[in-house]
């Protein structure tokens, strides 16, 4: 019972690290960025920061007696589902593509109408292009389960091989979807890029 409890527990965060993508950016929206691609940036960073806060750290404060992190229901157990969830929810959700599906069943009840369709072409045409690419969120659960991973790692040996397996699955998954499924993305900068790519050496304090 303490199992499907702690279980329970680590897929409220990771529904908690969703729902934090809206106020992030609620947040970021307030502020006047001179780029989308300095928006986005900022947006990334406070995900990161909130959703590793939230993945990581909150359990570390709630299982304070050491002596009891190795036994069942407790931090590694839940640590280990955690981790789980976060190598593979991310290129799950990516690959179902609920949006998508979303948009295929009401092109698909629009044409079953035939003549009765009253939709302009202009609300046709955005029923048949691809959705919005959405770097912010998708690079911040990206580096969220890494720094997760390497959190982990010294209680949780597997995690290392998880976020390997989760990068590889990340990568053709995005790949898949930024070819088939989304429309032209906006011109970005390499602001974005060079910025993760040098904070990757912080994951050293991690």
């Amino acid at each position: 019972m303490m199992k499907v409890v702690t279980s329970l527990a680590s897929g409220t965060i990771v529904i908690i690290n969703t729902l934090l993508n809206f106020v992030m950016r609620r947040f970021s929206m307030a502020e006047q960025h001179e780029t989308q691609t300095k928006m986005n940036v900022s947006v990334a960073f406070k995900l990161l920061i909130a959703r590793f806060f939230n993945s990581s750290i909150i359990l570390l404060l709630v299982n304070k007696d050491k002596a009891k992190w190795f036994k069942g229901g407790d931090l590694v157990y839940e640590a280990t589902v955690l981790v789980g969830m976060l190598a593979f929810y991310a290129p799950f959700m990516e690959l179902l593509y609920i949006p998508g599906i979303m948009k295929w069943r009401k092109k698909s009840a629009e044409m079953a109408k035939g003549d009765e369709c009253e939709l302009t072409q202009r609300e046709a045409n955005l029923l048949c292009e691809g959705g919005q690419i959405d770097p912010a969120n998708s690079i911040s659960n990206f580096m969220n389960m890494i720094m997760t991973c390497c959190f982990y790692y010294p209680i949780i040996p597997v995690a290392i091989p998880l976020a390997f397996v989760s990068s590889f699955c990340f990568y053709w998954v995005s790949k898949y979807s930024f070819l088939r499924r989304y429309k032209m993305p906006d011109m970005f900068g390499e602001l974005m890029a060079t910025f993760f790519s040098n904070f990757m050496p912080w994951l050293i304090f991690v």
